[in-house]
């Protein structure tokens, strides 16, 4: 078990975290490249380069292989769809009564969902699914992880909890520890197993595990 009392900061990664949502953004890309420009080595390429790379910005990595105005479109069609994904989907196992395990036994760490998502995206699942009021704030695409961590002055007993290479990346370059949440991971995008021993503190399948 790991312990939180030194803790300050809990960061909370979105897809495949707090919404089993990873295969659902998988097809979804694919669909809005596929429909839009077609069938064609370069954007297969970009599919499983956008695949692969969970965690940052949708735009960064569309701009590696699209015009501007390319990249407006994917990311118009993209968004349409996961907003009809994100109207009927629920929290992962044990979100909520971990949320209000921390409310209740460690009122002074700070809550924030950390993601390479949209943050209007994010704030429609969470209220949807009354979690608004459980995270201080949604920190999104407009910057990476990394500086996210920075603007927030981590400090090594603070917690990320994702589930992909880059989130674990991230944590590693910023000095905080770990947590990997693997029930709905994404194989394109999990990171091998030797950094995992290396970096972790705990892998474990959902929420329920976290809350003692």
């Amino acid at each position: 078990m790991f312990k939180l009392e030194k803790c300050r900061k809990i960061f909370i990664d979105f897809d495949g975290v707090i919404v089993d949502s990873n295969k659902f953004k998988e097809e979804a890309i694919q669909h809005a490249i596929i429909k839009l420009l077609g069938h064609t080595k370069n954007n297969i390429k970009a599919i499983e380069y956008f695949n692969i790379n969970a965690g940052i910005s949708r735009k960064k990595k569309l701009s590696l292989f699209f015009k501007e105005k390319d990249i407006s479109q994917i990311m118009e069609i993209y968004s349409k769809d996961c907003k009809k994904f994100f109207s009927t989907a629920n929290p992962t196992n044990g979100l909520k009564e971990f949320l209000a395990y921390l409310n209740i036994n460690h009122k002074n760490i700070k809550k924030y969902i950390l993601s390479g998502g949209e943050k209007g995206e994010i704030e429609y699942f969470l209220n949807k699914n009354s979690l608004n009021d459980f995270f201080n704030e949604i920190l999104a695409s407009e910057k990476s992880k990394v500086n996210h961590f920075k603007e927030k002055q981590v400090e090594h007993n603070d917690i990320f909890i994702g589930d992909s290479n880059n989130d674990l990346q991230a944590s590693i370059k910023s000095g905080i520890k770990f947590i990997l949440l693997e029930k709905y991971k994404s194989l394109k995008s999990f990171p091998k197993d030797e950094l995992i021993q290396k970096n972790i503190i705990l892998k474990t399948t959902n929420f329920e595990s976290l809350i003692y």
